[in-house]
Parts: C-alpha cells; structure tokens; sequence
C-alpha cells in the first residue's frame, strides 16, 4: 500500500473530519505535501494540516453544541403545558395530612384529615408549532376521621367519619399569558361503619352520593401571584335532584426564598347550588420547604368553614382548624 494511500485513509477515518468534502480537502493537502521534496518542509506541511484539521473539529463541535443550546432554547421558550398546583383546593391531587378541631354535626372533636391522590401526564398533542395542549389522568381518595376517643372506641382507633373517591381526565394548555384546563371527574362517596356504629340514625338518612361534574379552569400567574377560576357542570347524579352548577375562585402567594424556604398564603372559594349558594372558605398559609426532600412540601395553617365538602353531609355546617403537611407530586 503506498504512502499517499495510507495518508488518504488516516484522512478519511479521522474523528476529526466530518463531511465528505472536508475529507477531499485533506486528500488534497496530504497528496501536495507528499510531493514536497525537501523532508523537513514535508513533515512542516503534514503538520500544518494536523493544526487545520484539529481547529475544524473544534469548530464542529462548538457548532454542533450551539445547535443543541439553540434548540433547548426554542424548546424552553415554547410555553409548557402546566395548570399550577392549586394549594388551597381540596380537590387537588396531592398527598395532605391534617390535624385539628372539627366542628361539625352539632359537635366539636380532635379530627385527622387525610388526602393521597396523583395527576399523572399521558400524551402531548402537537396542532401548532407554539401551543400544544396536554391530556393527564389523576385520581384522589381523601377521607375524615374522628379522634377524640381513641381509647374508648373498643380498640377500633379513629372512628372513619367519610371516604371520598374521585377520578378523571383532563386536558391542559398553557398559551402566553394563561392556562386553561378542562376535567370530566367522577366522584363518589362513602359513610365510615365506625362512624355508622356511633350514629345508627344514619342508617336510614344515608344517601350514597356520586356525580360526574365536567369543569372549565382558567389561571393567569401575575408575578409572586396566582389568580384563577372556573365553572363546573353536574352531567349525572345520585339523588338525582342536586343542583347541577358550581362555581370556584382563588389566589395563592408564593415569596421569595430564603434559606431553602419561602412563605406561602392560599385561599380557594368554592359554591355550588346545593350548598344554597353559600360560599364555602378553605384558607392555608405557611412554609415551603425545599432541598430536605427530592421535590418541595408545605407545613400549614389551615382553615375551612362553609358546607361540608365531604361526602353526604354537603348541606351539614363544617369549621375546621389545624396543621397540615401538605407534598404535591
């Protein structure tokens, strides 16, 4: 195999030659330096193509890296497809522990409110080049329990007042100034036997509640501020006489961070026709933690008063107060 042969493979195999007409180029310069008489001007010619060739690789590399950031960039630039975590609304799916005093059924008790839930993304749909519009799934189970007698209740701890069930869709789009979400959710609901035990007259006045509500959310994020609200339709309902609209409104707060912590201030408003119209209040104000955990969680004070929003007692008074730890997926 002759010289010039071997050259013309080191050029074309080289990392350094990313294109067919940078390799022919090479080819080019070796084959001239080949024809160089003098040895020592020869050996100075192959090694002032070395130099070239190694200043086009980095000069590819920082091209291709550009392109890489120019992409990331346009992709970040696109609004992503995200309706906030709404920290005050009941509703949302999200792991919540709270502990407090429950005034409720003409009573007031030591009560553990408990919530697991968890949106879960499925599929992004492309229909423009700038906004496209997400599809997730999500489900919550959230349930009361009265503690007040633990030890006098025969060693069947907290009496389970209610358990809510709740599962649906959604789909979500975030476009340059606001997001809107739209959720088909069915819900249903479902009396402790340890409260049952305790209260036999709701034996009789039991009513197994469960609808499907489709919703219309829209949110606007103005600076540290979180402003939304939305209207919500009943499409199927046992009793079948509930009111079918709903409405809800809120704010949160979110400052600036110091030490891996931040303050937090939520309120959610909420009625529905079958509450009277009243309106019902859930306010929760406190910390947010960062860094001890992979994702953030919040320590809160929290507040309700209004219509029950648990179960068959929705037209039942309900004030509740306490502290609850509070971690969003």
């Amino acid at each position: 195999m002759n010289t010039s042969f071997k050259l013309y493979l080191i050029g074309c195999i080289s990392p350094i030659s990313f294109s067919c007409a940078a390799t022919n180029l090479v080819n080019q310069e070796l084959q001239h330096c080949q024809s160089v008489a003098s040895d020592t001007a020869r050996l100075a010619c192959f090694d002032a193509i070395q130099v070239n060739t190694n200043d086009v690789g980095d000069k590819s590399k920082i091209n291709t890296n550009a392109t890489k950031n120019s992409e990331t960039k346009m992709q970040e630039s696109k609004p992503q497809n995200h309706f906030p975590t709404l920290i005050a609304d009941l509703n949302e799916p999200n792991l919540f522990i709270s502990f407090g005093s429950l005034d409720f059924l003409g009573g007031s008790a030591r009560a553990v409110l408990l919530g697991g839930g968890m949106r879960q993304s499925v599929k992004d749909f492309e229909f423009s080049n700038d906004h496209s519009v997400a599809f997730n799934i999500f489900g919550q189970i959230r349930s009361q329990f009265d503690v007040n007698e633990l030890d006098t209740r025969n060693n069947r701890g907290g009496a389970l007042i209610n358990t809510d069930f709740s599962v649906g869709g959604e789909i979500v789009q975030s476009l340059d100034n606001w997001n809107w979400r739209f959720s088909y959710t069915h819900r249903s609901t479902h009396l402790g036997d340890e409260f049952l035990i305790d209260n036999p007259e709701f034996l009789e006045e039991r009513v197994n509640l469960s609808y499907e509500v489709i919703r219309w959310d829209v949110h606007k994020a103005i600076k540290n501020w979180d402003l939304y609200a939305g209207l919500g339709f009943i499409t199927r309902s046992e009793p079948g006489d509930l009111d079918k609209f709903m409405w809800q409104a809120g704010w949160q707060f979110q400052g600036q961070r110091w030490h891996n912590i931040n303050p937090i201030w939520a309120v959610d408003l909420t009625s529905w026709g079958a509450y009277d119209w009243n309106i019902n209040v859930n306010m929760r104000a406190g910390i947010e933690v960062h860094e001890l955990t992979n994702s953030p969680f919040q320590l809160l004070f929290e507040y309700q008063d209004g219509h029950s929003p648990y179960g068959q007692f929705f037209n039942e008074d309900l004030t509740f107060s306490g502290l609850t730890f509070l971690k969003n997926w």
